[in-house]
């Protein structure tokens, strides 16, 4: 550094390096920028975990979702079979099979959450999923249950009747999710439905 004094007035000099080293800021090095990348990861990977649970579980849920239709439909199919089988007589036993061949379906298609009461027989009853099974007649009458149907409202034991009568199959199963964490849903319930008109299937004509 030198200085000098022209007429009364002071001049001041530094070395150039000396000038470039004043005011310069410190480099972070790589540890800063290291650390950085890390925090930054630490706050996406959870977003990132949970978006793949949730896309996983909307595959299981869909897969669930078609097995389960597939069982309703499985079960109204053998119950549109032939009227005969709506007879106060026959109800409660068409019923029956067309809750045995539902749940045999669902646990057919591996329903990870599929479930049965204790001590259950053949696929005879299922708790997970739940089906409902109702007779509804074509003039209007109020549809009942198929169990209990009584055989004569609406005459849907007569294959001559017509529009046919209708059975109405509904199964209602509980999915559970891999994660039970907020804003995930712990479990998420659906209908699935299948609707066939009863119509007897003509016997071939022997030769």
């Amino acid at each position: 550094m030198w200085q000098a004094k022209v007429g009364g007035v002071s001049f001041h000099s530094i070395w150039p390096w000396a000038a470039r080293g004043r005011g310069r800021v410190a480099d972070a090095g790589p540890g800063g920028s290291a650390g950085q990348s890390t925090t930054e990861f630490a706050l996406v990977i959870p977003i990132l975990f949970l978006m793949v649970v949730a896309i996983s579980d909307f595959g299981r849920l869909y897969t669930s979702m078609v097995a389960v239709e597939s069982a309703a439909r499985e079960a109204a199919d053998y119950g549109s079979f032939k009227a005969t089988y709506w007879t106060a007589a026959n109800a409660a036993t068409t019923a029956g099979e067309m809750e045995r061949r539902a749940c045999t379906a669902a646990a057919g298609s591996h329903l990870e959450d599929y479930s049965e009461p204790p001590g259950t027989v053949n696929h005879a009853t299922c708790s997970n999923p739940v089906i409902t099974c109702a007779v509804e007649p074509s003039d209007g009458s109020p549809a009942q249950d198929c169990a209990t149907y009584d055989g004569a409202t609406g005459l849907c034991a007569e294959s001559t009747t017509e529009p046919p009568c209708t059975i109405h199959v509904t199964l209602t199963y509980t999915f559970q999710t891999f994660l039970r964490i907020p804003p995930l849903p712990p479990s998420v319930t659906f209908d699935r439905e299948s609707i066939f008109r009863i119509s007897d299937l003509p016997v071939p004509a022997g030769p």
